[in-house]
């Protein structure tokens, strides 16, 4: 399958075997150590000479100076690395984002490039967005796959404890009519709850058969109170964009000497033909055929050290991703990329991308660097939460000067992990709602530390849709249970089986936002702590909001679960996952010192209709008792 071209009209040109893989190169420069572009943007279509200097270069001469600088990776005459070992592949993303001139040409120079060169790229760039007829952008705010294009409510300027409720209680407001049997009434019977399940099946699969989803939204394209990453932070900008939490890396990837000649012949394929099919052999070969040569020694602890090359790999791999991303989603082909709710699950049949599981051990794990990116940020930023700011602890890990000095010199390790948690999490989710084709980790698959992020940030509504999507996604689509065969690279799938494995997601008391006087002991999850306070009326709508999703959602599962344990043939559960459910997921425990509930099962249950829903308590009392019936359970723990 072809796709639309960016580079093809620079190909006509010259021999694209000469000329091309050469001019690719300068773009990069401008993001490598956390450049960018910034300010404001020309206008879309705007083509012609981005000279200011007097030269006389053809867009073609430009181009050709451009690319011919982009891949080089000699470290004596440009001390960051190759451009292309930041960015990816080419500079398609400097033209969509809406670089400006003054932003190329000072990073450019810093980074090595000649005046002439720096104007030549300036002038490529512009020829490029002319060309593609790129909508016109400021750089400072492009925030790559935000869905809907921005952050619900963008312009609010409260603290951002109090933006973070208000960007929650409008995520919640919108599922109001995409989900209505959960946020709206009681859910009272099997077939409530079944409806329940299609409308969510629909959220993530973009799909309508309910008639509740008529713009065929899926968790891509909804839009969300987490604010998405910049496409390249550039402390230039100000301190806000001294971080990491951004999509271009931070270190260069360059090719492996020995594997060069091939790395280049892969990238010049994507370019010529930028079709899935070369995006994902590029992807696949960049592990074997890149690595970091400014990747120096760490000195900090083994865990830290253990995972420093590991996330620059996952953040270097999601550059690439992203470059791919954004300009399917500008030609309108982004659907034939990410398709579905697991996105890349086509991978597990198609022919031809058999090579993608070739060596691979854990073949029912599909591509997951934007996950990764939070989660290998997460282990790295926390093992260095210590005394000292980021930028200090930098040098431990053995970052360079140029990494080092793109940070804001008064952000601590424990704030850029937090950033990273929220943005990259989320984005992962996205790609695959059900959690169990990202990572072996069981902390991923029950989504232990994208629950702490959300409920320590206040994102109480957000959480209990990822937790009803990943169990209804996981209890549903073939796609998302899946299994090696016989010790060969062939996948079989499972049949669904619908298991309430709610685990850190209701554990410790996270089911009752705040406890009333009776329910002891007295709880609240609203972190005011550090005079952070949130005004009543705002906690009480959230309050409202969550009562109705995460207490329907406790009754669909309860419904649902029954008819599970109802099943006969290939489609009971077995003794393991019976004793499993009954023993670790819905069996809690409980602090004998405060009462606490430690893990989120029945119990859970219970202390949120208690706190949230006590009109309708006996009703739903009665509900947990039939499960625990079924579950051969007799003791209350409540």
């Amino acid at each position: 399958m072809k796709f639309f071209n960016p580079i093809g009209p620079f190909l006509r040109c010259f021999s694209p075997l000469k000329a091309y893989p050469a001019a690719i190169a300068v773009v990069a420069l401008v993001a490598c150590g956390g450049g960018g572009g910034g300010g404001s943007s020309p206008a879309a279509g705007t083509s012609g000479s981005a000279n200011t200097s007097g030269s006389t270069l053809s867009d073609a001469q430009a181009k050709d100076m451009a690319l011919s600088l982009w891949r080089n990776d000699d470290l004596s005459i440009h001390p960051k690395g190759s451009c292309a070992g930041c960015h990816g592949a080419d500079f398609f993303d400097l033209a969509r984002i809406g670089t400006t001139d003054s932003d190329i040409l000072r990073r450019a120079t810093a980074d090595g490039a000649s005046n002439e060169q720096a104007q030549a790229l300036a002038q490529a760039v512009k020829a490029l967005r002319g060309e593609m007829k790129l909508p016109a952008q400021n750089a400072r705010a492009f925030r790559p796959l935000q869905p809907g294009g921005s952050v619900l409510l963008p312009d609010l300027t409260d603290a951002p404890h109090v933006v973070a409720v208000k960007r929650d209680i409008a995520f919640a407001n919108q599922l109001k009519t995409l989900l209505p049997t959960l946020m709206t009434g009681r859910i009272d019977s099997l077939a409530k709850a079944k409806q329940a399940r299609a409308e969510l099946l629909d959220l993530a699969q973009g799909t309508s058969l309910q008639g509740k989803n008529p713009s065929n939204l899926n968790l891509r394209s909804l839009p969300t109170g987490m604010l998405y990453p910049l496409w390249s932070a550039d402390l230039h900008h100000g301190m806000q964009e001294g971080t990491f939490n951004d999509w271009t890396a931070d270190i260069a990837h360059d090719p492996k000497p020995e594997r060069k000649a091939e790395w280049l012949a892969l990238q010049s394929k994507y370019l010529a033909d930028p079709s899935n099919q070369n995006f994902w052999r590029m992807y696949h070969s960049a592990r074997d055929m890149t690595r970091l040569p400014l990747l120096g020694s760490c000195s900090s602890n083994g865990l830290a050290c253990g995972i420093t090359d590991d996330f620059n790999k996952h953040k270097f791999l999601s550059a690439m991703m992203g470059q791919h991303l954004m300009r399917l989603q500008h030609i309108g082909k982004l659907d034939s990329f990410a398709k579905g709710a697991v996105a890349f699950a086509y991978l597990d049949t198609d022919p031809a991308y058999s090579y993608m599981k070739a060596n691979n051990n854990a073949l029912h794990y599909l591509p997951a660097p934007l996950w990764e990116v939070g989660d290998n940020g997460r282990v790295l930023l926390d093992s260095e939460s210590k005394p000292g700011s980021f930028k200090q602890n930098l040098a431990n890990l053995g970052y360079p000067v140029f990494a080092q000095n793109s940070i804001d010199p008064n952000r601590s390790a424990t704030e850029e992990e937090n950033a990273l948690r929220l943005a990259w999490f989320w984005i992962g989710f996205t790609f695959d709602p059900s959690m169990s084709r990202i990572s072996g980790s069981n902390a991923t698959r029950v989504g232990e530390y994208m629950v702490g992020s959300l409920i320590e940030n206040r994102y109480f509504n957000h959480n209990a849709l990822i937790t009803l999507m990943r169990l209804v996604t996981k209890g549903s689509l073939p796609e998302a249970n899946v299994q090696r065969q016989n010790s060969t690279t062939t996948l079989a799938q499972l049949t669904p089986k619908y298991l309430m494995e709610y685990g850190y997601a209701w554990a410790y008391n996270r089911t009752v936002l705040t406890s009333p006087a009776s329910l002891q002991p007295q709880t609240t999850l609203w972190n005011e702590n550090r005079n952070l306070s949130i005004p009543a009326a705002l906690k009480a709508e959230s309050e409202a909001l969550f009562a109705a999703l995460a207490g329907n959602g406790f009754r669909m599962s309860i419904y649902l679960q029954m008819e599970q344990l109802d099943a006969t043939g290939a489609n009971a559960l077995t003794s393991a996952e019976l004793g499993n459910l009954r023993d670790s997921w819905l069996n809690d425990s409980i602090n004998a010192s405060n009462g606490n509930t430690i893990k989120g099962g029945l119990n859970a249950m219970y202390r949120h209709f208690a706190a949230h829903h006590p009109s309708t308590l006996t009703a739903d009392e009665a509900l947990i008792v039939a499960l625990m019936t079924k579950l051969g359970l007799s003791t209350k723990t409540w």
